[in-house]
């Protein structure tokens, strides 16, 4: 059984059937995304963002997933009564016969002690030197897992972090597609906020509708 990382985008498609796609509603209307911002969170991100922009070429992937992507993504409150964040949690199930396992590192999920029913992902990914990882193909797998757990009732969402470029993804029925990269080492980091805000709402709404 091949864990999550050892995936490839092109064994991704042709073994479950996923098609990439230009244009997907769903990620359209997330990408509209206008939540608020206060001053206090802007106040934030700047500091945070000072800091990235200082270092985001000698941290590794700790370093970064620590001193930026955990007080980044804290802001938004992703621990209510409904849904959790959870961190380096082990995810499987098997898609069309074929049995997936790996460890997340970060979805939002129902559940308090372990996830139960998966929304969001977010992959962590610093590239270095003779790294073959593929972090779009590993978020989709981990999707896919999530899709089947969740028994196929809805779009799921995603995101995945290549140093200070963040990409944006929705896979939906047999299709998925990403945005371009939005980099946290400009003012596209309140876009970033805002989109994580989103995520949160439609979380909400998903719920609701169940």
């Amino acid at each position: 059984m091949k864990t999550f990382e050892q995936w490839d985008i092109d064994e991704v498609e042709r073994t479950f059937g996923i098609r990439r796609s230009d244009t997907l509603s769903a990620l359209n209307h997330w990408l509209a995304a206008n939540q608020e911002i206060t001053e206090q969170e802007r106040a934030n991100i700047k500091h945070l963002q000072t800091n990235l922009v200082h270092k985001i070429d000698i941290w590794n992937e700790d370093e970064l997933k620590f001193k930026f992507i955990a007080p980044f993504v804290s802001i938004v409150g992703y621990d209510t009564d409904r849904f959790n964040a959870f961190t380096q949690r082990t995810l499987s199930a098997t898609v069309n016969g074929v049995p997936l396992s790996g460890r997340v590192d970060f979805v939002v999920a129902t559940g308090k002690s372990k996830p139960i029913q998966p929304f969001f992902f977010l992959h962590e990914y610093k590239r270095t030197r003779g790294r073959e990882n593929d972090p779009l193909a590993q978020l989709l797998v981990e999707m896919l897992a999530a899709r089947e757990l969740n028994d196929n009732k809805h779009a799921l969402y995603g995101c995945y972090v290549q140093g200070r470029n963040w990409f944006f993804v929705v896979l939906d029925g047999q299709e998925y597609a990403e945005s371009l990269a939005y980099d946290a080492t400009k003012d596209e980091v309140f876009g970033m906020l805002r989109l994580l805000k989103e995520a949160k709402a439609i979380i909400e709404n998903l719920l609701d509708q169940q």
